[in-house]
């Protein structure tokens, strides 16, 4: 793949959409094995890491599992596919890729702020890795429009100071966007609008958000957290951190591309 067909720059504007990356069949079986994981069928008989949803749960609400990828052979094969690896290599100028976490992001069709994700940085969450070196890839397993809550970027922001108030949780996303509109007057906000199959990847330091999906058909999505060599661990005193000790097991954070020396 030309790296002339990714639209916008990584490293200027924060984020980057790619071309489509997988084949059809590859979303159709990842989507089915997502389907598997979220009524509890796991046929690699390793449970996901978390459940923030369970059958029986508010089918309106969006579903989101950690770390599917260990739970079915057709997720793990997606998020370890190797030109999926090899763009990502290209794209950070990196000599190694490593997946350290994924979840499923299923959102069905949205009733008032419950679909709702607030104005955030990912590196806000995550404060045993350094803001160097750290993405985030966002796979679209369903195709993506303006009205199934895409997720929408503020270009440039990955160098743009911390902003007070900015939460994922808070699905207040109205009063968050005055706030920003008094701290960044000319802000451009950027859609991910994808058809399936393609890539969204962005910066641990970029403003991102989400709004309600107003079609009937869910919007999923499957989130892949990754580092390259950039990265760099930094232990807290006094607390024990899974995700620096898993980064060690390769059953659970693989590397999906290694440059040749």
């Amino acid at each position: 793949m030309e790296l002339k067909k990714i639209k916008y720059n990584l490293k200027e504007d924060g984020f980057c959409f790619l071309p489509k990356t997988f084949l059809n069949r590859d979303i159709k079986n990842a989507r089915e094995g997502l389907r598997r994981v979220i009524n509890c069928e796991y046929r690699s008989g390793r449970e996901p890491e978390n459940r923030f949803w369970n059958p029986g749960d508010d089918p309106s609400s969006i579903i989101k599992i950690d770390k599917p990828h260990l739970s079915d052979q057709s997720i793990w094969d997606l998020i370890t596919n190797k030109k999926l690896g090899q763009l990502l290599g290209k794209i950070t100028n990196s000599k190694f890729i490593q997946v350290w976490h994924s979840q499923v992001v299923w959102k069905p069709h949205s009733k008032n702020h419950s679909g709702n994700a607030g104005w955030h940085r990912d590196s806000q969450y995550w404060p045993f890795w350094s803001k160097e070196g750290l993405y985030t890839a966002w796979i679209a397993i369903s195709n993506v429009s303006d009205q199934s809550g895409p997720v929408r970027f503020l270009r440039g922001s990955n160098k743009w100071r911390k902003i007070q108030g900015m939460d994922f949780f808070n699905q207040d996303v109205k009063t968050q966007e005055a706030k920003l509109k008094k701290v960044k007057k000319n802000k451009e906000v950027i859609n991910a609008i994808l058809n399936m199959g393609e890539v969204s990847v962005h910066s641990s330091q970029t403003y991102h958000s989400s709004l309600g999906n107003k079609e009937k058909k869910p919007r999923v999505g499957m989130v892949v957290h990754f580092r390259t060599d950039k990265s760099k661990q930094i232990e807290l005193k006094g607390k024990k951190n899974d995700y620096l000790d898993q980064i060690k097991d390769a059953s659970i954070a693989p590397i999906i591309y290694q440059k040749k020396t």
